[in-house]
């Protein structure tokens, strides 16, 4: 029923690939419907692939178009689960081989194993020979995908034990367009000559190709550590459809990939007070609301903070991000981690601050100080600081089957510098100030990942994300347009333990909210990728300030802000010694303002006080 395209079979097509295939060229190699591209890797494409063979005399296919229909079809027939996590989001179907009992009992058309007989005695051995790889004999891959709207594959390489050749052959819309659907096969470059010693890591920095999809192509390149790809996302309203797999080989002598590094930690600077009273929104400085709020920390060792900041100094910084000049902007990659841009590269030190408007200067300070590890110990009773109000709070030791951490509100073990009356601090990280476009994610493969310490996350997402406090109850405006970040976008943040399937919880971003999330080893998170659906949104009136403020806006497209640190506790003798914590069940301080247990677990905003305007009133959530 099947045949290879006769033209990709005659001897002078074979000895003209052949010599092509194997040769270092940037020239590519196009015939009879066939392009070849070396750049920047090997990678071949066969357009109108698959044609009708002999058919069974009661067969109803009687064309090479009928074909490929019935072969849509049949994929569409199979079972697909829906496949989502931070690398992809698409439809994956079980392996054609498993068809094989359904038809041998009558329950299923031998149409998709015919297809994949077809592959292993005819495309693998004609394969073997235009290539020169040596293919393992009757081991194939073979499986099905369905791409729906805003569906993705992210930058990847394939590399896995034994695959030598990933192929696809596609079943898109014969007026499949890339412009206006999507879903290109994008291939990646590394980093340009000479930009190496700029403190570029090896790996996917460029898309160097981006390949459309064909009805009845077959695509195919051998699989690499260098092989870095992506499927496109899917801008339009119709789905992506293909049957793809891999042939094997033995394996390859390969490359040891990147160890995940540790990012370099900094001690925390001296502010004035003037300037945290200043920034910070006072309902957060108020020791009785501290408590509440490290109460409910300490149950489930994360929590988002609305309003974080006084709104004036806020609304200085929301009009100051897109002023800022594109070229204090870098891109953070490689694609295979991350691609998003942060203010001042991925070092941000002082000097890269310098010439910055002043009021992000303040924000970085604040963020990197003494006073707000003081803060952040009081709101949670982590030990950051051993001004803490807290004096010292500190993480239980006691072992139980959970793998959260319990952060114990009555603990009053000191530290050795604290029992001798030191001044003791934390550490943490360089701040990021981070720009959020269409396209943009982290990937749990981000290799400033740490496997081996307990911290404090901070994410304060400034703008473009809307909700604000009371406002982030409702998401719809009178016109139709949303005032918040919708889901449906992406862009939350994620985390995520290792070796586990479920997420651990999932932020989704407002304006001005802080999020504090208390992980340990083997926990990650990555922030979602953002999706073609994506309309970030201007929660502050650029004309407001015009006579201090010129209204140009340096940021072309749309974009999103936040500012994100780690930090780092004093260790304790005691947690030292043990790396694992428990998980408390309930509040034990019994106190009348503590929230029962269904409140606290639930997902939506619920206030702490009722003191203070609507703008200043501080609520926290889960």
């Amino acid at each position: 029923m099947f045949v290879i395209n006769p033209a990709y079979r005659t001897a002078d097509f074979v000895r003209s690939f052949q010599s092509n295939y194997k040769k270092n060229s940037e020239e590519p190699f196009d015939k009879d419907g066939c392009q070849l591209i070396h750049h920047p890797f090997t990678c071949v494409n066969f357009a109108d692939f698959i044609h009708l063979g002999q058919t069974k005399t009661d067969s109803d296919i009687a064309s090479t178009k009928q074909l490929v229909d019935k072969a849509e079809a049949e994929a569409r027939k199979l079972t697909f689960s829906r496949s989502i996590n931070d690398l992809y989001t698409f439809n994956q179907s079980i392996d054609i081989v498993n068809l094989e009992q359904l038809v041998k009992d009558g329950k299923m058309d031998s149409f998709l194993i015919d297809l994949r007989n077809f592959l292993l005695s005819d495309v693998l051995p004609w394969m073997r020979e235009i290539t020169g790889a040596p293919l393992e004999e009757g081991k194939v891959d073979f499986t099905s995908s369905i791409y729906n709207p805003h569906d993705v594959l992210l930058c990847h390489d394939d590399e896995l034990e034994g695959r030598r050749i990933a192929f696809i052959w596609y079943l898109v819309p014969e007026d499949w367009k890339a412009d206006v659907d999507g879903g290109c096969l994008d291939l990646f470059s590394g980093p340009p000559e000479g930009e190496d010693d700029k403190g570029l890591a090896e790996g996917p920095w460029k898309i160097a190709a981006s390949l459309p999809p064909h009805r009845n192509q077959l695509a195919f390149f051998e699989v690499s550590t260098k092989t870095y790809h992506q499927v496109a996302e899917i801008i339009g309203t119709r789905d992506r459809v293909s049957l793809h797999g891999w042939f094997h080989a033995p394996i390859r002598p390969s490359v040891e990939k990147v160890v995940p590094f540790r990012p370099p930690l900094m001690s925390p600077i001296f502010v004035e007070e003037d300037l945290v009273y200043r920034w910070i929104n006072p309902f957060y400085l108020d020791m009785d609301q501290q408590a509440k709020i490290r109460r409910r920390f300490c149950r489930s060792s994360e929590i988002q903070l609305s309003n974080f900041l006084k709104t004036d100094a806020w609304e200085q910084l929301v009009r100051a991000l897109p002023l800022i000049s594109e070229q204090k902007w870098s891109t953070c990659g490689p694609f295979n981690r991350k691609h998003y841009d942060m203010l001042g590269g991925p070092k941000a030190d002082a000097a890269a601050l310098k010439g910055m408007p002043e009021v992000v200067r303040e924000l970085y300070s604040l963020f990197t100080s003494e006073a707000i590890l003081v803060i952040l110990s009081d709101l949670t009773g982590i030990n950051l600081h051993s001004d803490s109000m807290r004096g010292g709070s500190k993480v239980s030791t006691e072992p139980t089957e959970s793998k959260r951490p319990r952060l114990d509100e009555n603990t009053q073990e000191d530290t050795v510098a604290q029992k001798n009356g030191e001044t003791t601090y934390g550490s943490l990280t360089t701040p990021k100030m981070r720009r959020w476009k269409v396209g943009d994610y982290t990937l749990l493969a981000d290799a400033d990942i740490i496997q081996d310490s307990w911290r404090l996350e901070s994410v304060l997402h400034l703008s473009g994300y809307g909700g604000r406090g009371k406002e982030k109850l409702k998401s719809k405006c009178a016109d139709g347009s949303v005032d918040r970040w919708q889901p449906s976008w992406g862009g939350q943040l994620i985390y995520c333990a290792e070796g586990e399937k479920d997420e651990l919880l999932t932020v989704n971003p407002a304006d001005n909210a802080l999020t504090l999330v208390y992980i340990g080893p083997g926990t990650a998170s990555f922030t979602k990728y953002i999706n073609h659906r994506a309309k970030p949104i201007q929660s502050v009136h650029m004309e407001a300030d015009t006579e201090k403020m010129p209204l140009k806006n340096n940021c072309e497209t749309p974009s999103a802000f936040d500012f994100s640190v780690m930090y780092y506790e004093i260790a304790s003798e005691l947690q030292r010694k043990n790396g694992d914590s428990a998980e408390d069940s309930a509040d034990e301080d019994g106190d009348a303002d503590s929230e029962s247990e269904e409140e606290q677990e639930s997902s939506d905003a619920s206030e702490i006080s009722d003191d203070g305007d609507e703008d200043e009133g501080g609520d926290e959530s889960t």
